[in-house]
């Protein structure tokens, strides 16, 4: 399986509509549990049930007891706040992940900005952020909407260059090829 490092950076992560950008986070929640981490996932739905069991299926049910679900609607700054709050009352949080944290297309506000800022200004952990990218006028694949105005260390492109399962990650300069399988991505 691929696997990303989790050093305790603040990764924006701009997919493709329907690419995986969702499994990514899944995956990457699997990896630090595995590791003895803990995982905050905040979105306005949860992550798809039969994809998080076909990624967590191998897993003791005691280890995936550390992973944390919080329902990012209503007011976000607050939503953060209290994702804030329970990273600092549970031990060992190694990974937080906010899933669609700002909408699908156009600009992302600037109090969805100004919430998201300072929540990553404070945390120890790796903190990823997924969102849908929009598109490049440079003839590069992807953009990452929002890239100027949100504090990050990295910021990753997943795209679909063709209709099948395979993916191409951007990480940098750095290029990942991908194939997304039922138990999650690998290396193409």
């Amino acid at each position: 399986m691929w696997e990303a490092e989790l050093d305790g950076s603040t990764i924006h992560l701009a997919v493709e509509g329907a690419c995986g950008g969702t499994t990514v986070g899944i995956q990457l929640a699997r990896q630090a549990i595995l590791a003895g981490g803990r995982v905050l996932w905040a979105s306005p739905d949860l992550p798809d049930g039969t994809r998080f069991s076909q990624l967590f299926a191998d897993l003791d049910l005691s280890v995936s007891s550390r992973f944390h679900g919080l329902n990012l609607g209503g007011n976000l700054d607050r939503a953060l706040e209290s994702l804030l709050n329970a990273s600092k009352m549970l031990p060992g949080v190694s990974l937080v992940v906010l899933d669609d944290f700002c909408p699908d297309h156009g600009r992302i506000p600037k109090d969805v900005s100004k919430a998201v800022n300072k929540f990553t200004s404070s945390t120890e952990w790796t903190t990823l952020m997924i969102s849908k990218g929009g598109e490049a006028m440079d003839g590069s694949p992807l953009i990452a909407r929002g890239a100027a105005a949100l504090n990050h260390d990295e910021v990753w492109l997943l795209t679909r260059p063709v209709a099948n399962s395979t993916r191409v990650l951007f990480k940098g300069d750095d290029e990942v090829s991908l194939r997304l399988e039922e138990q999650g991505f690998v290396l193409a």
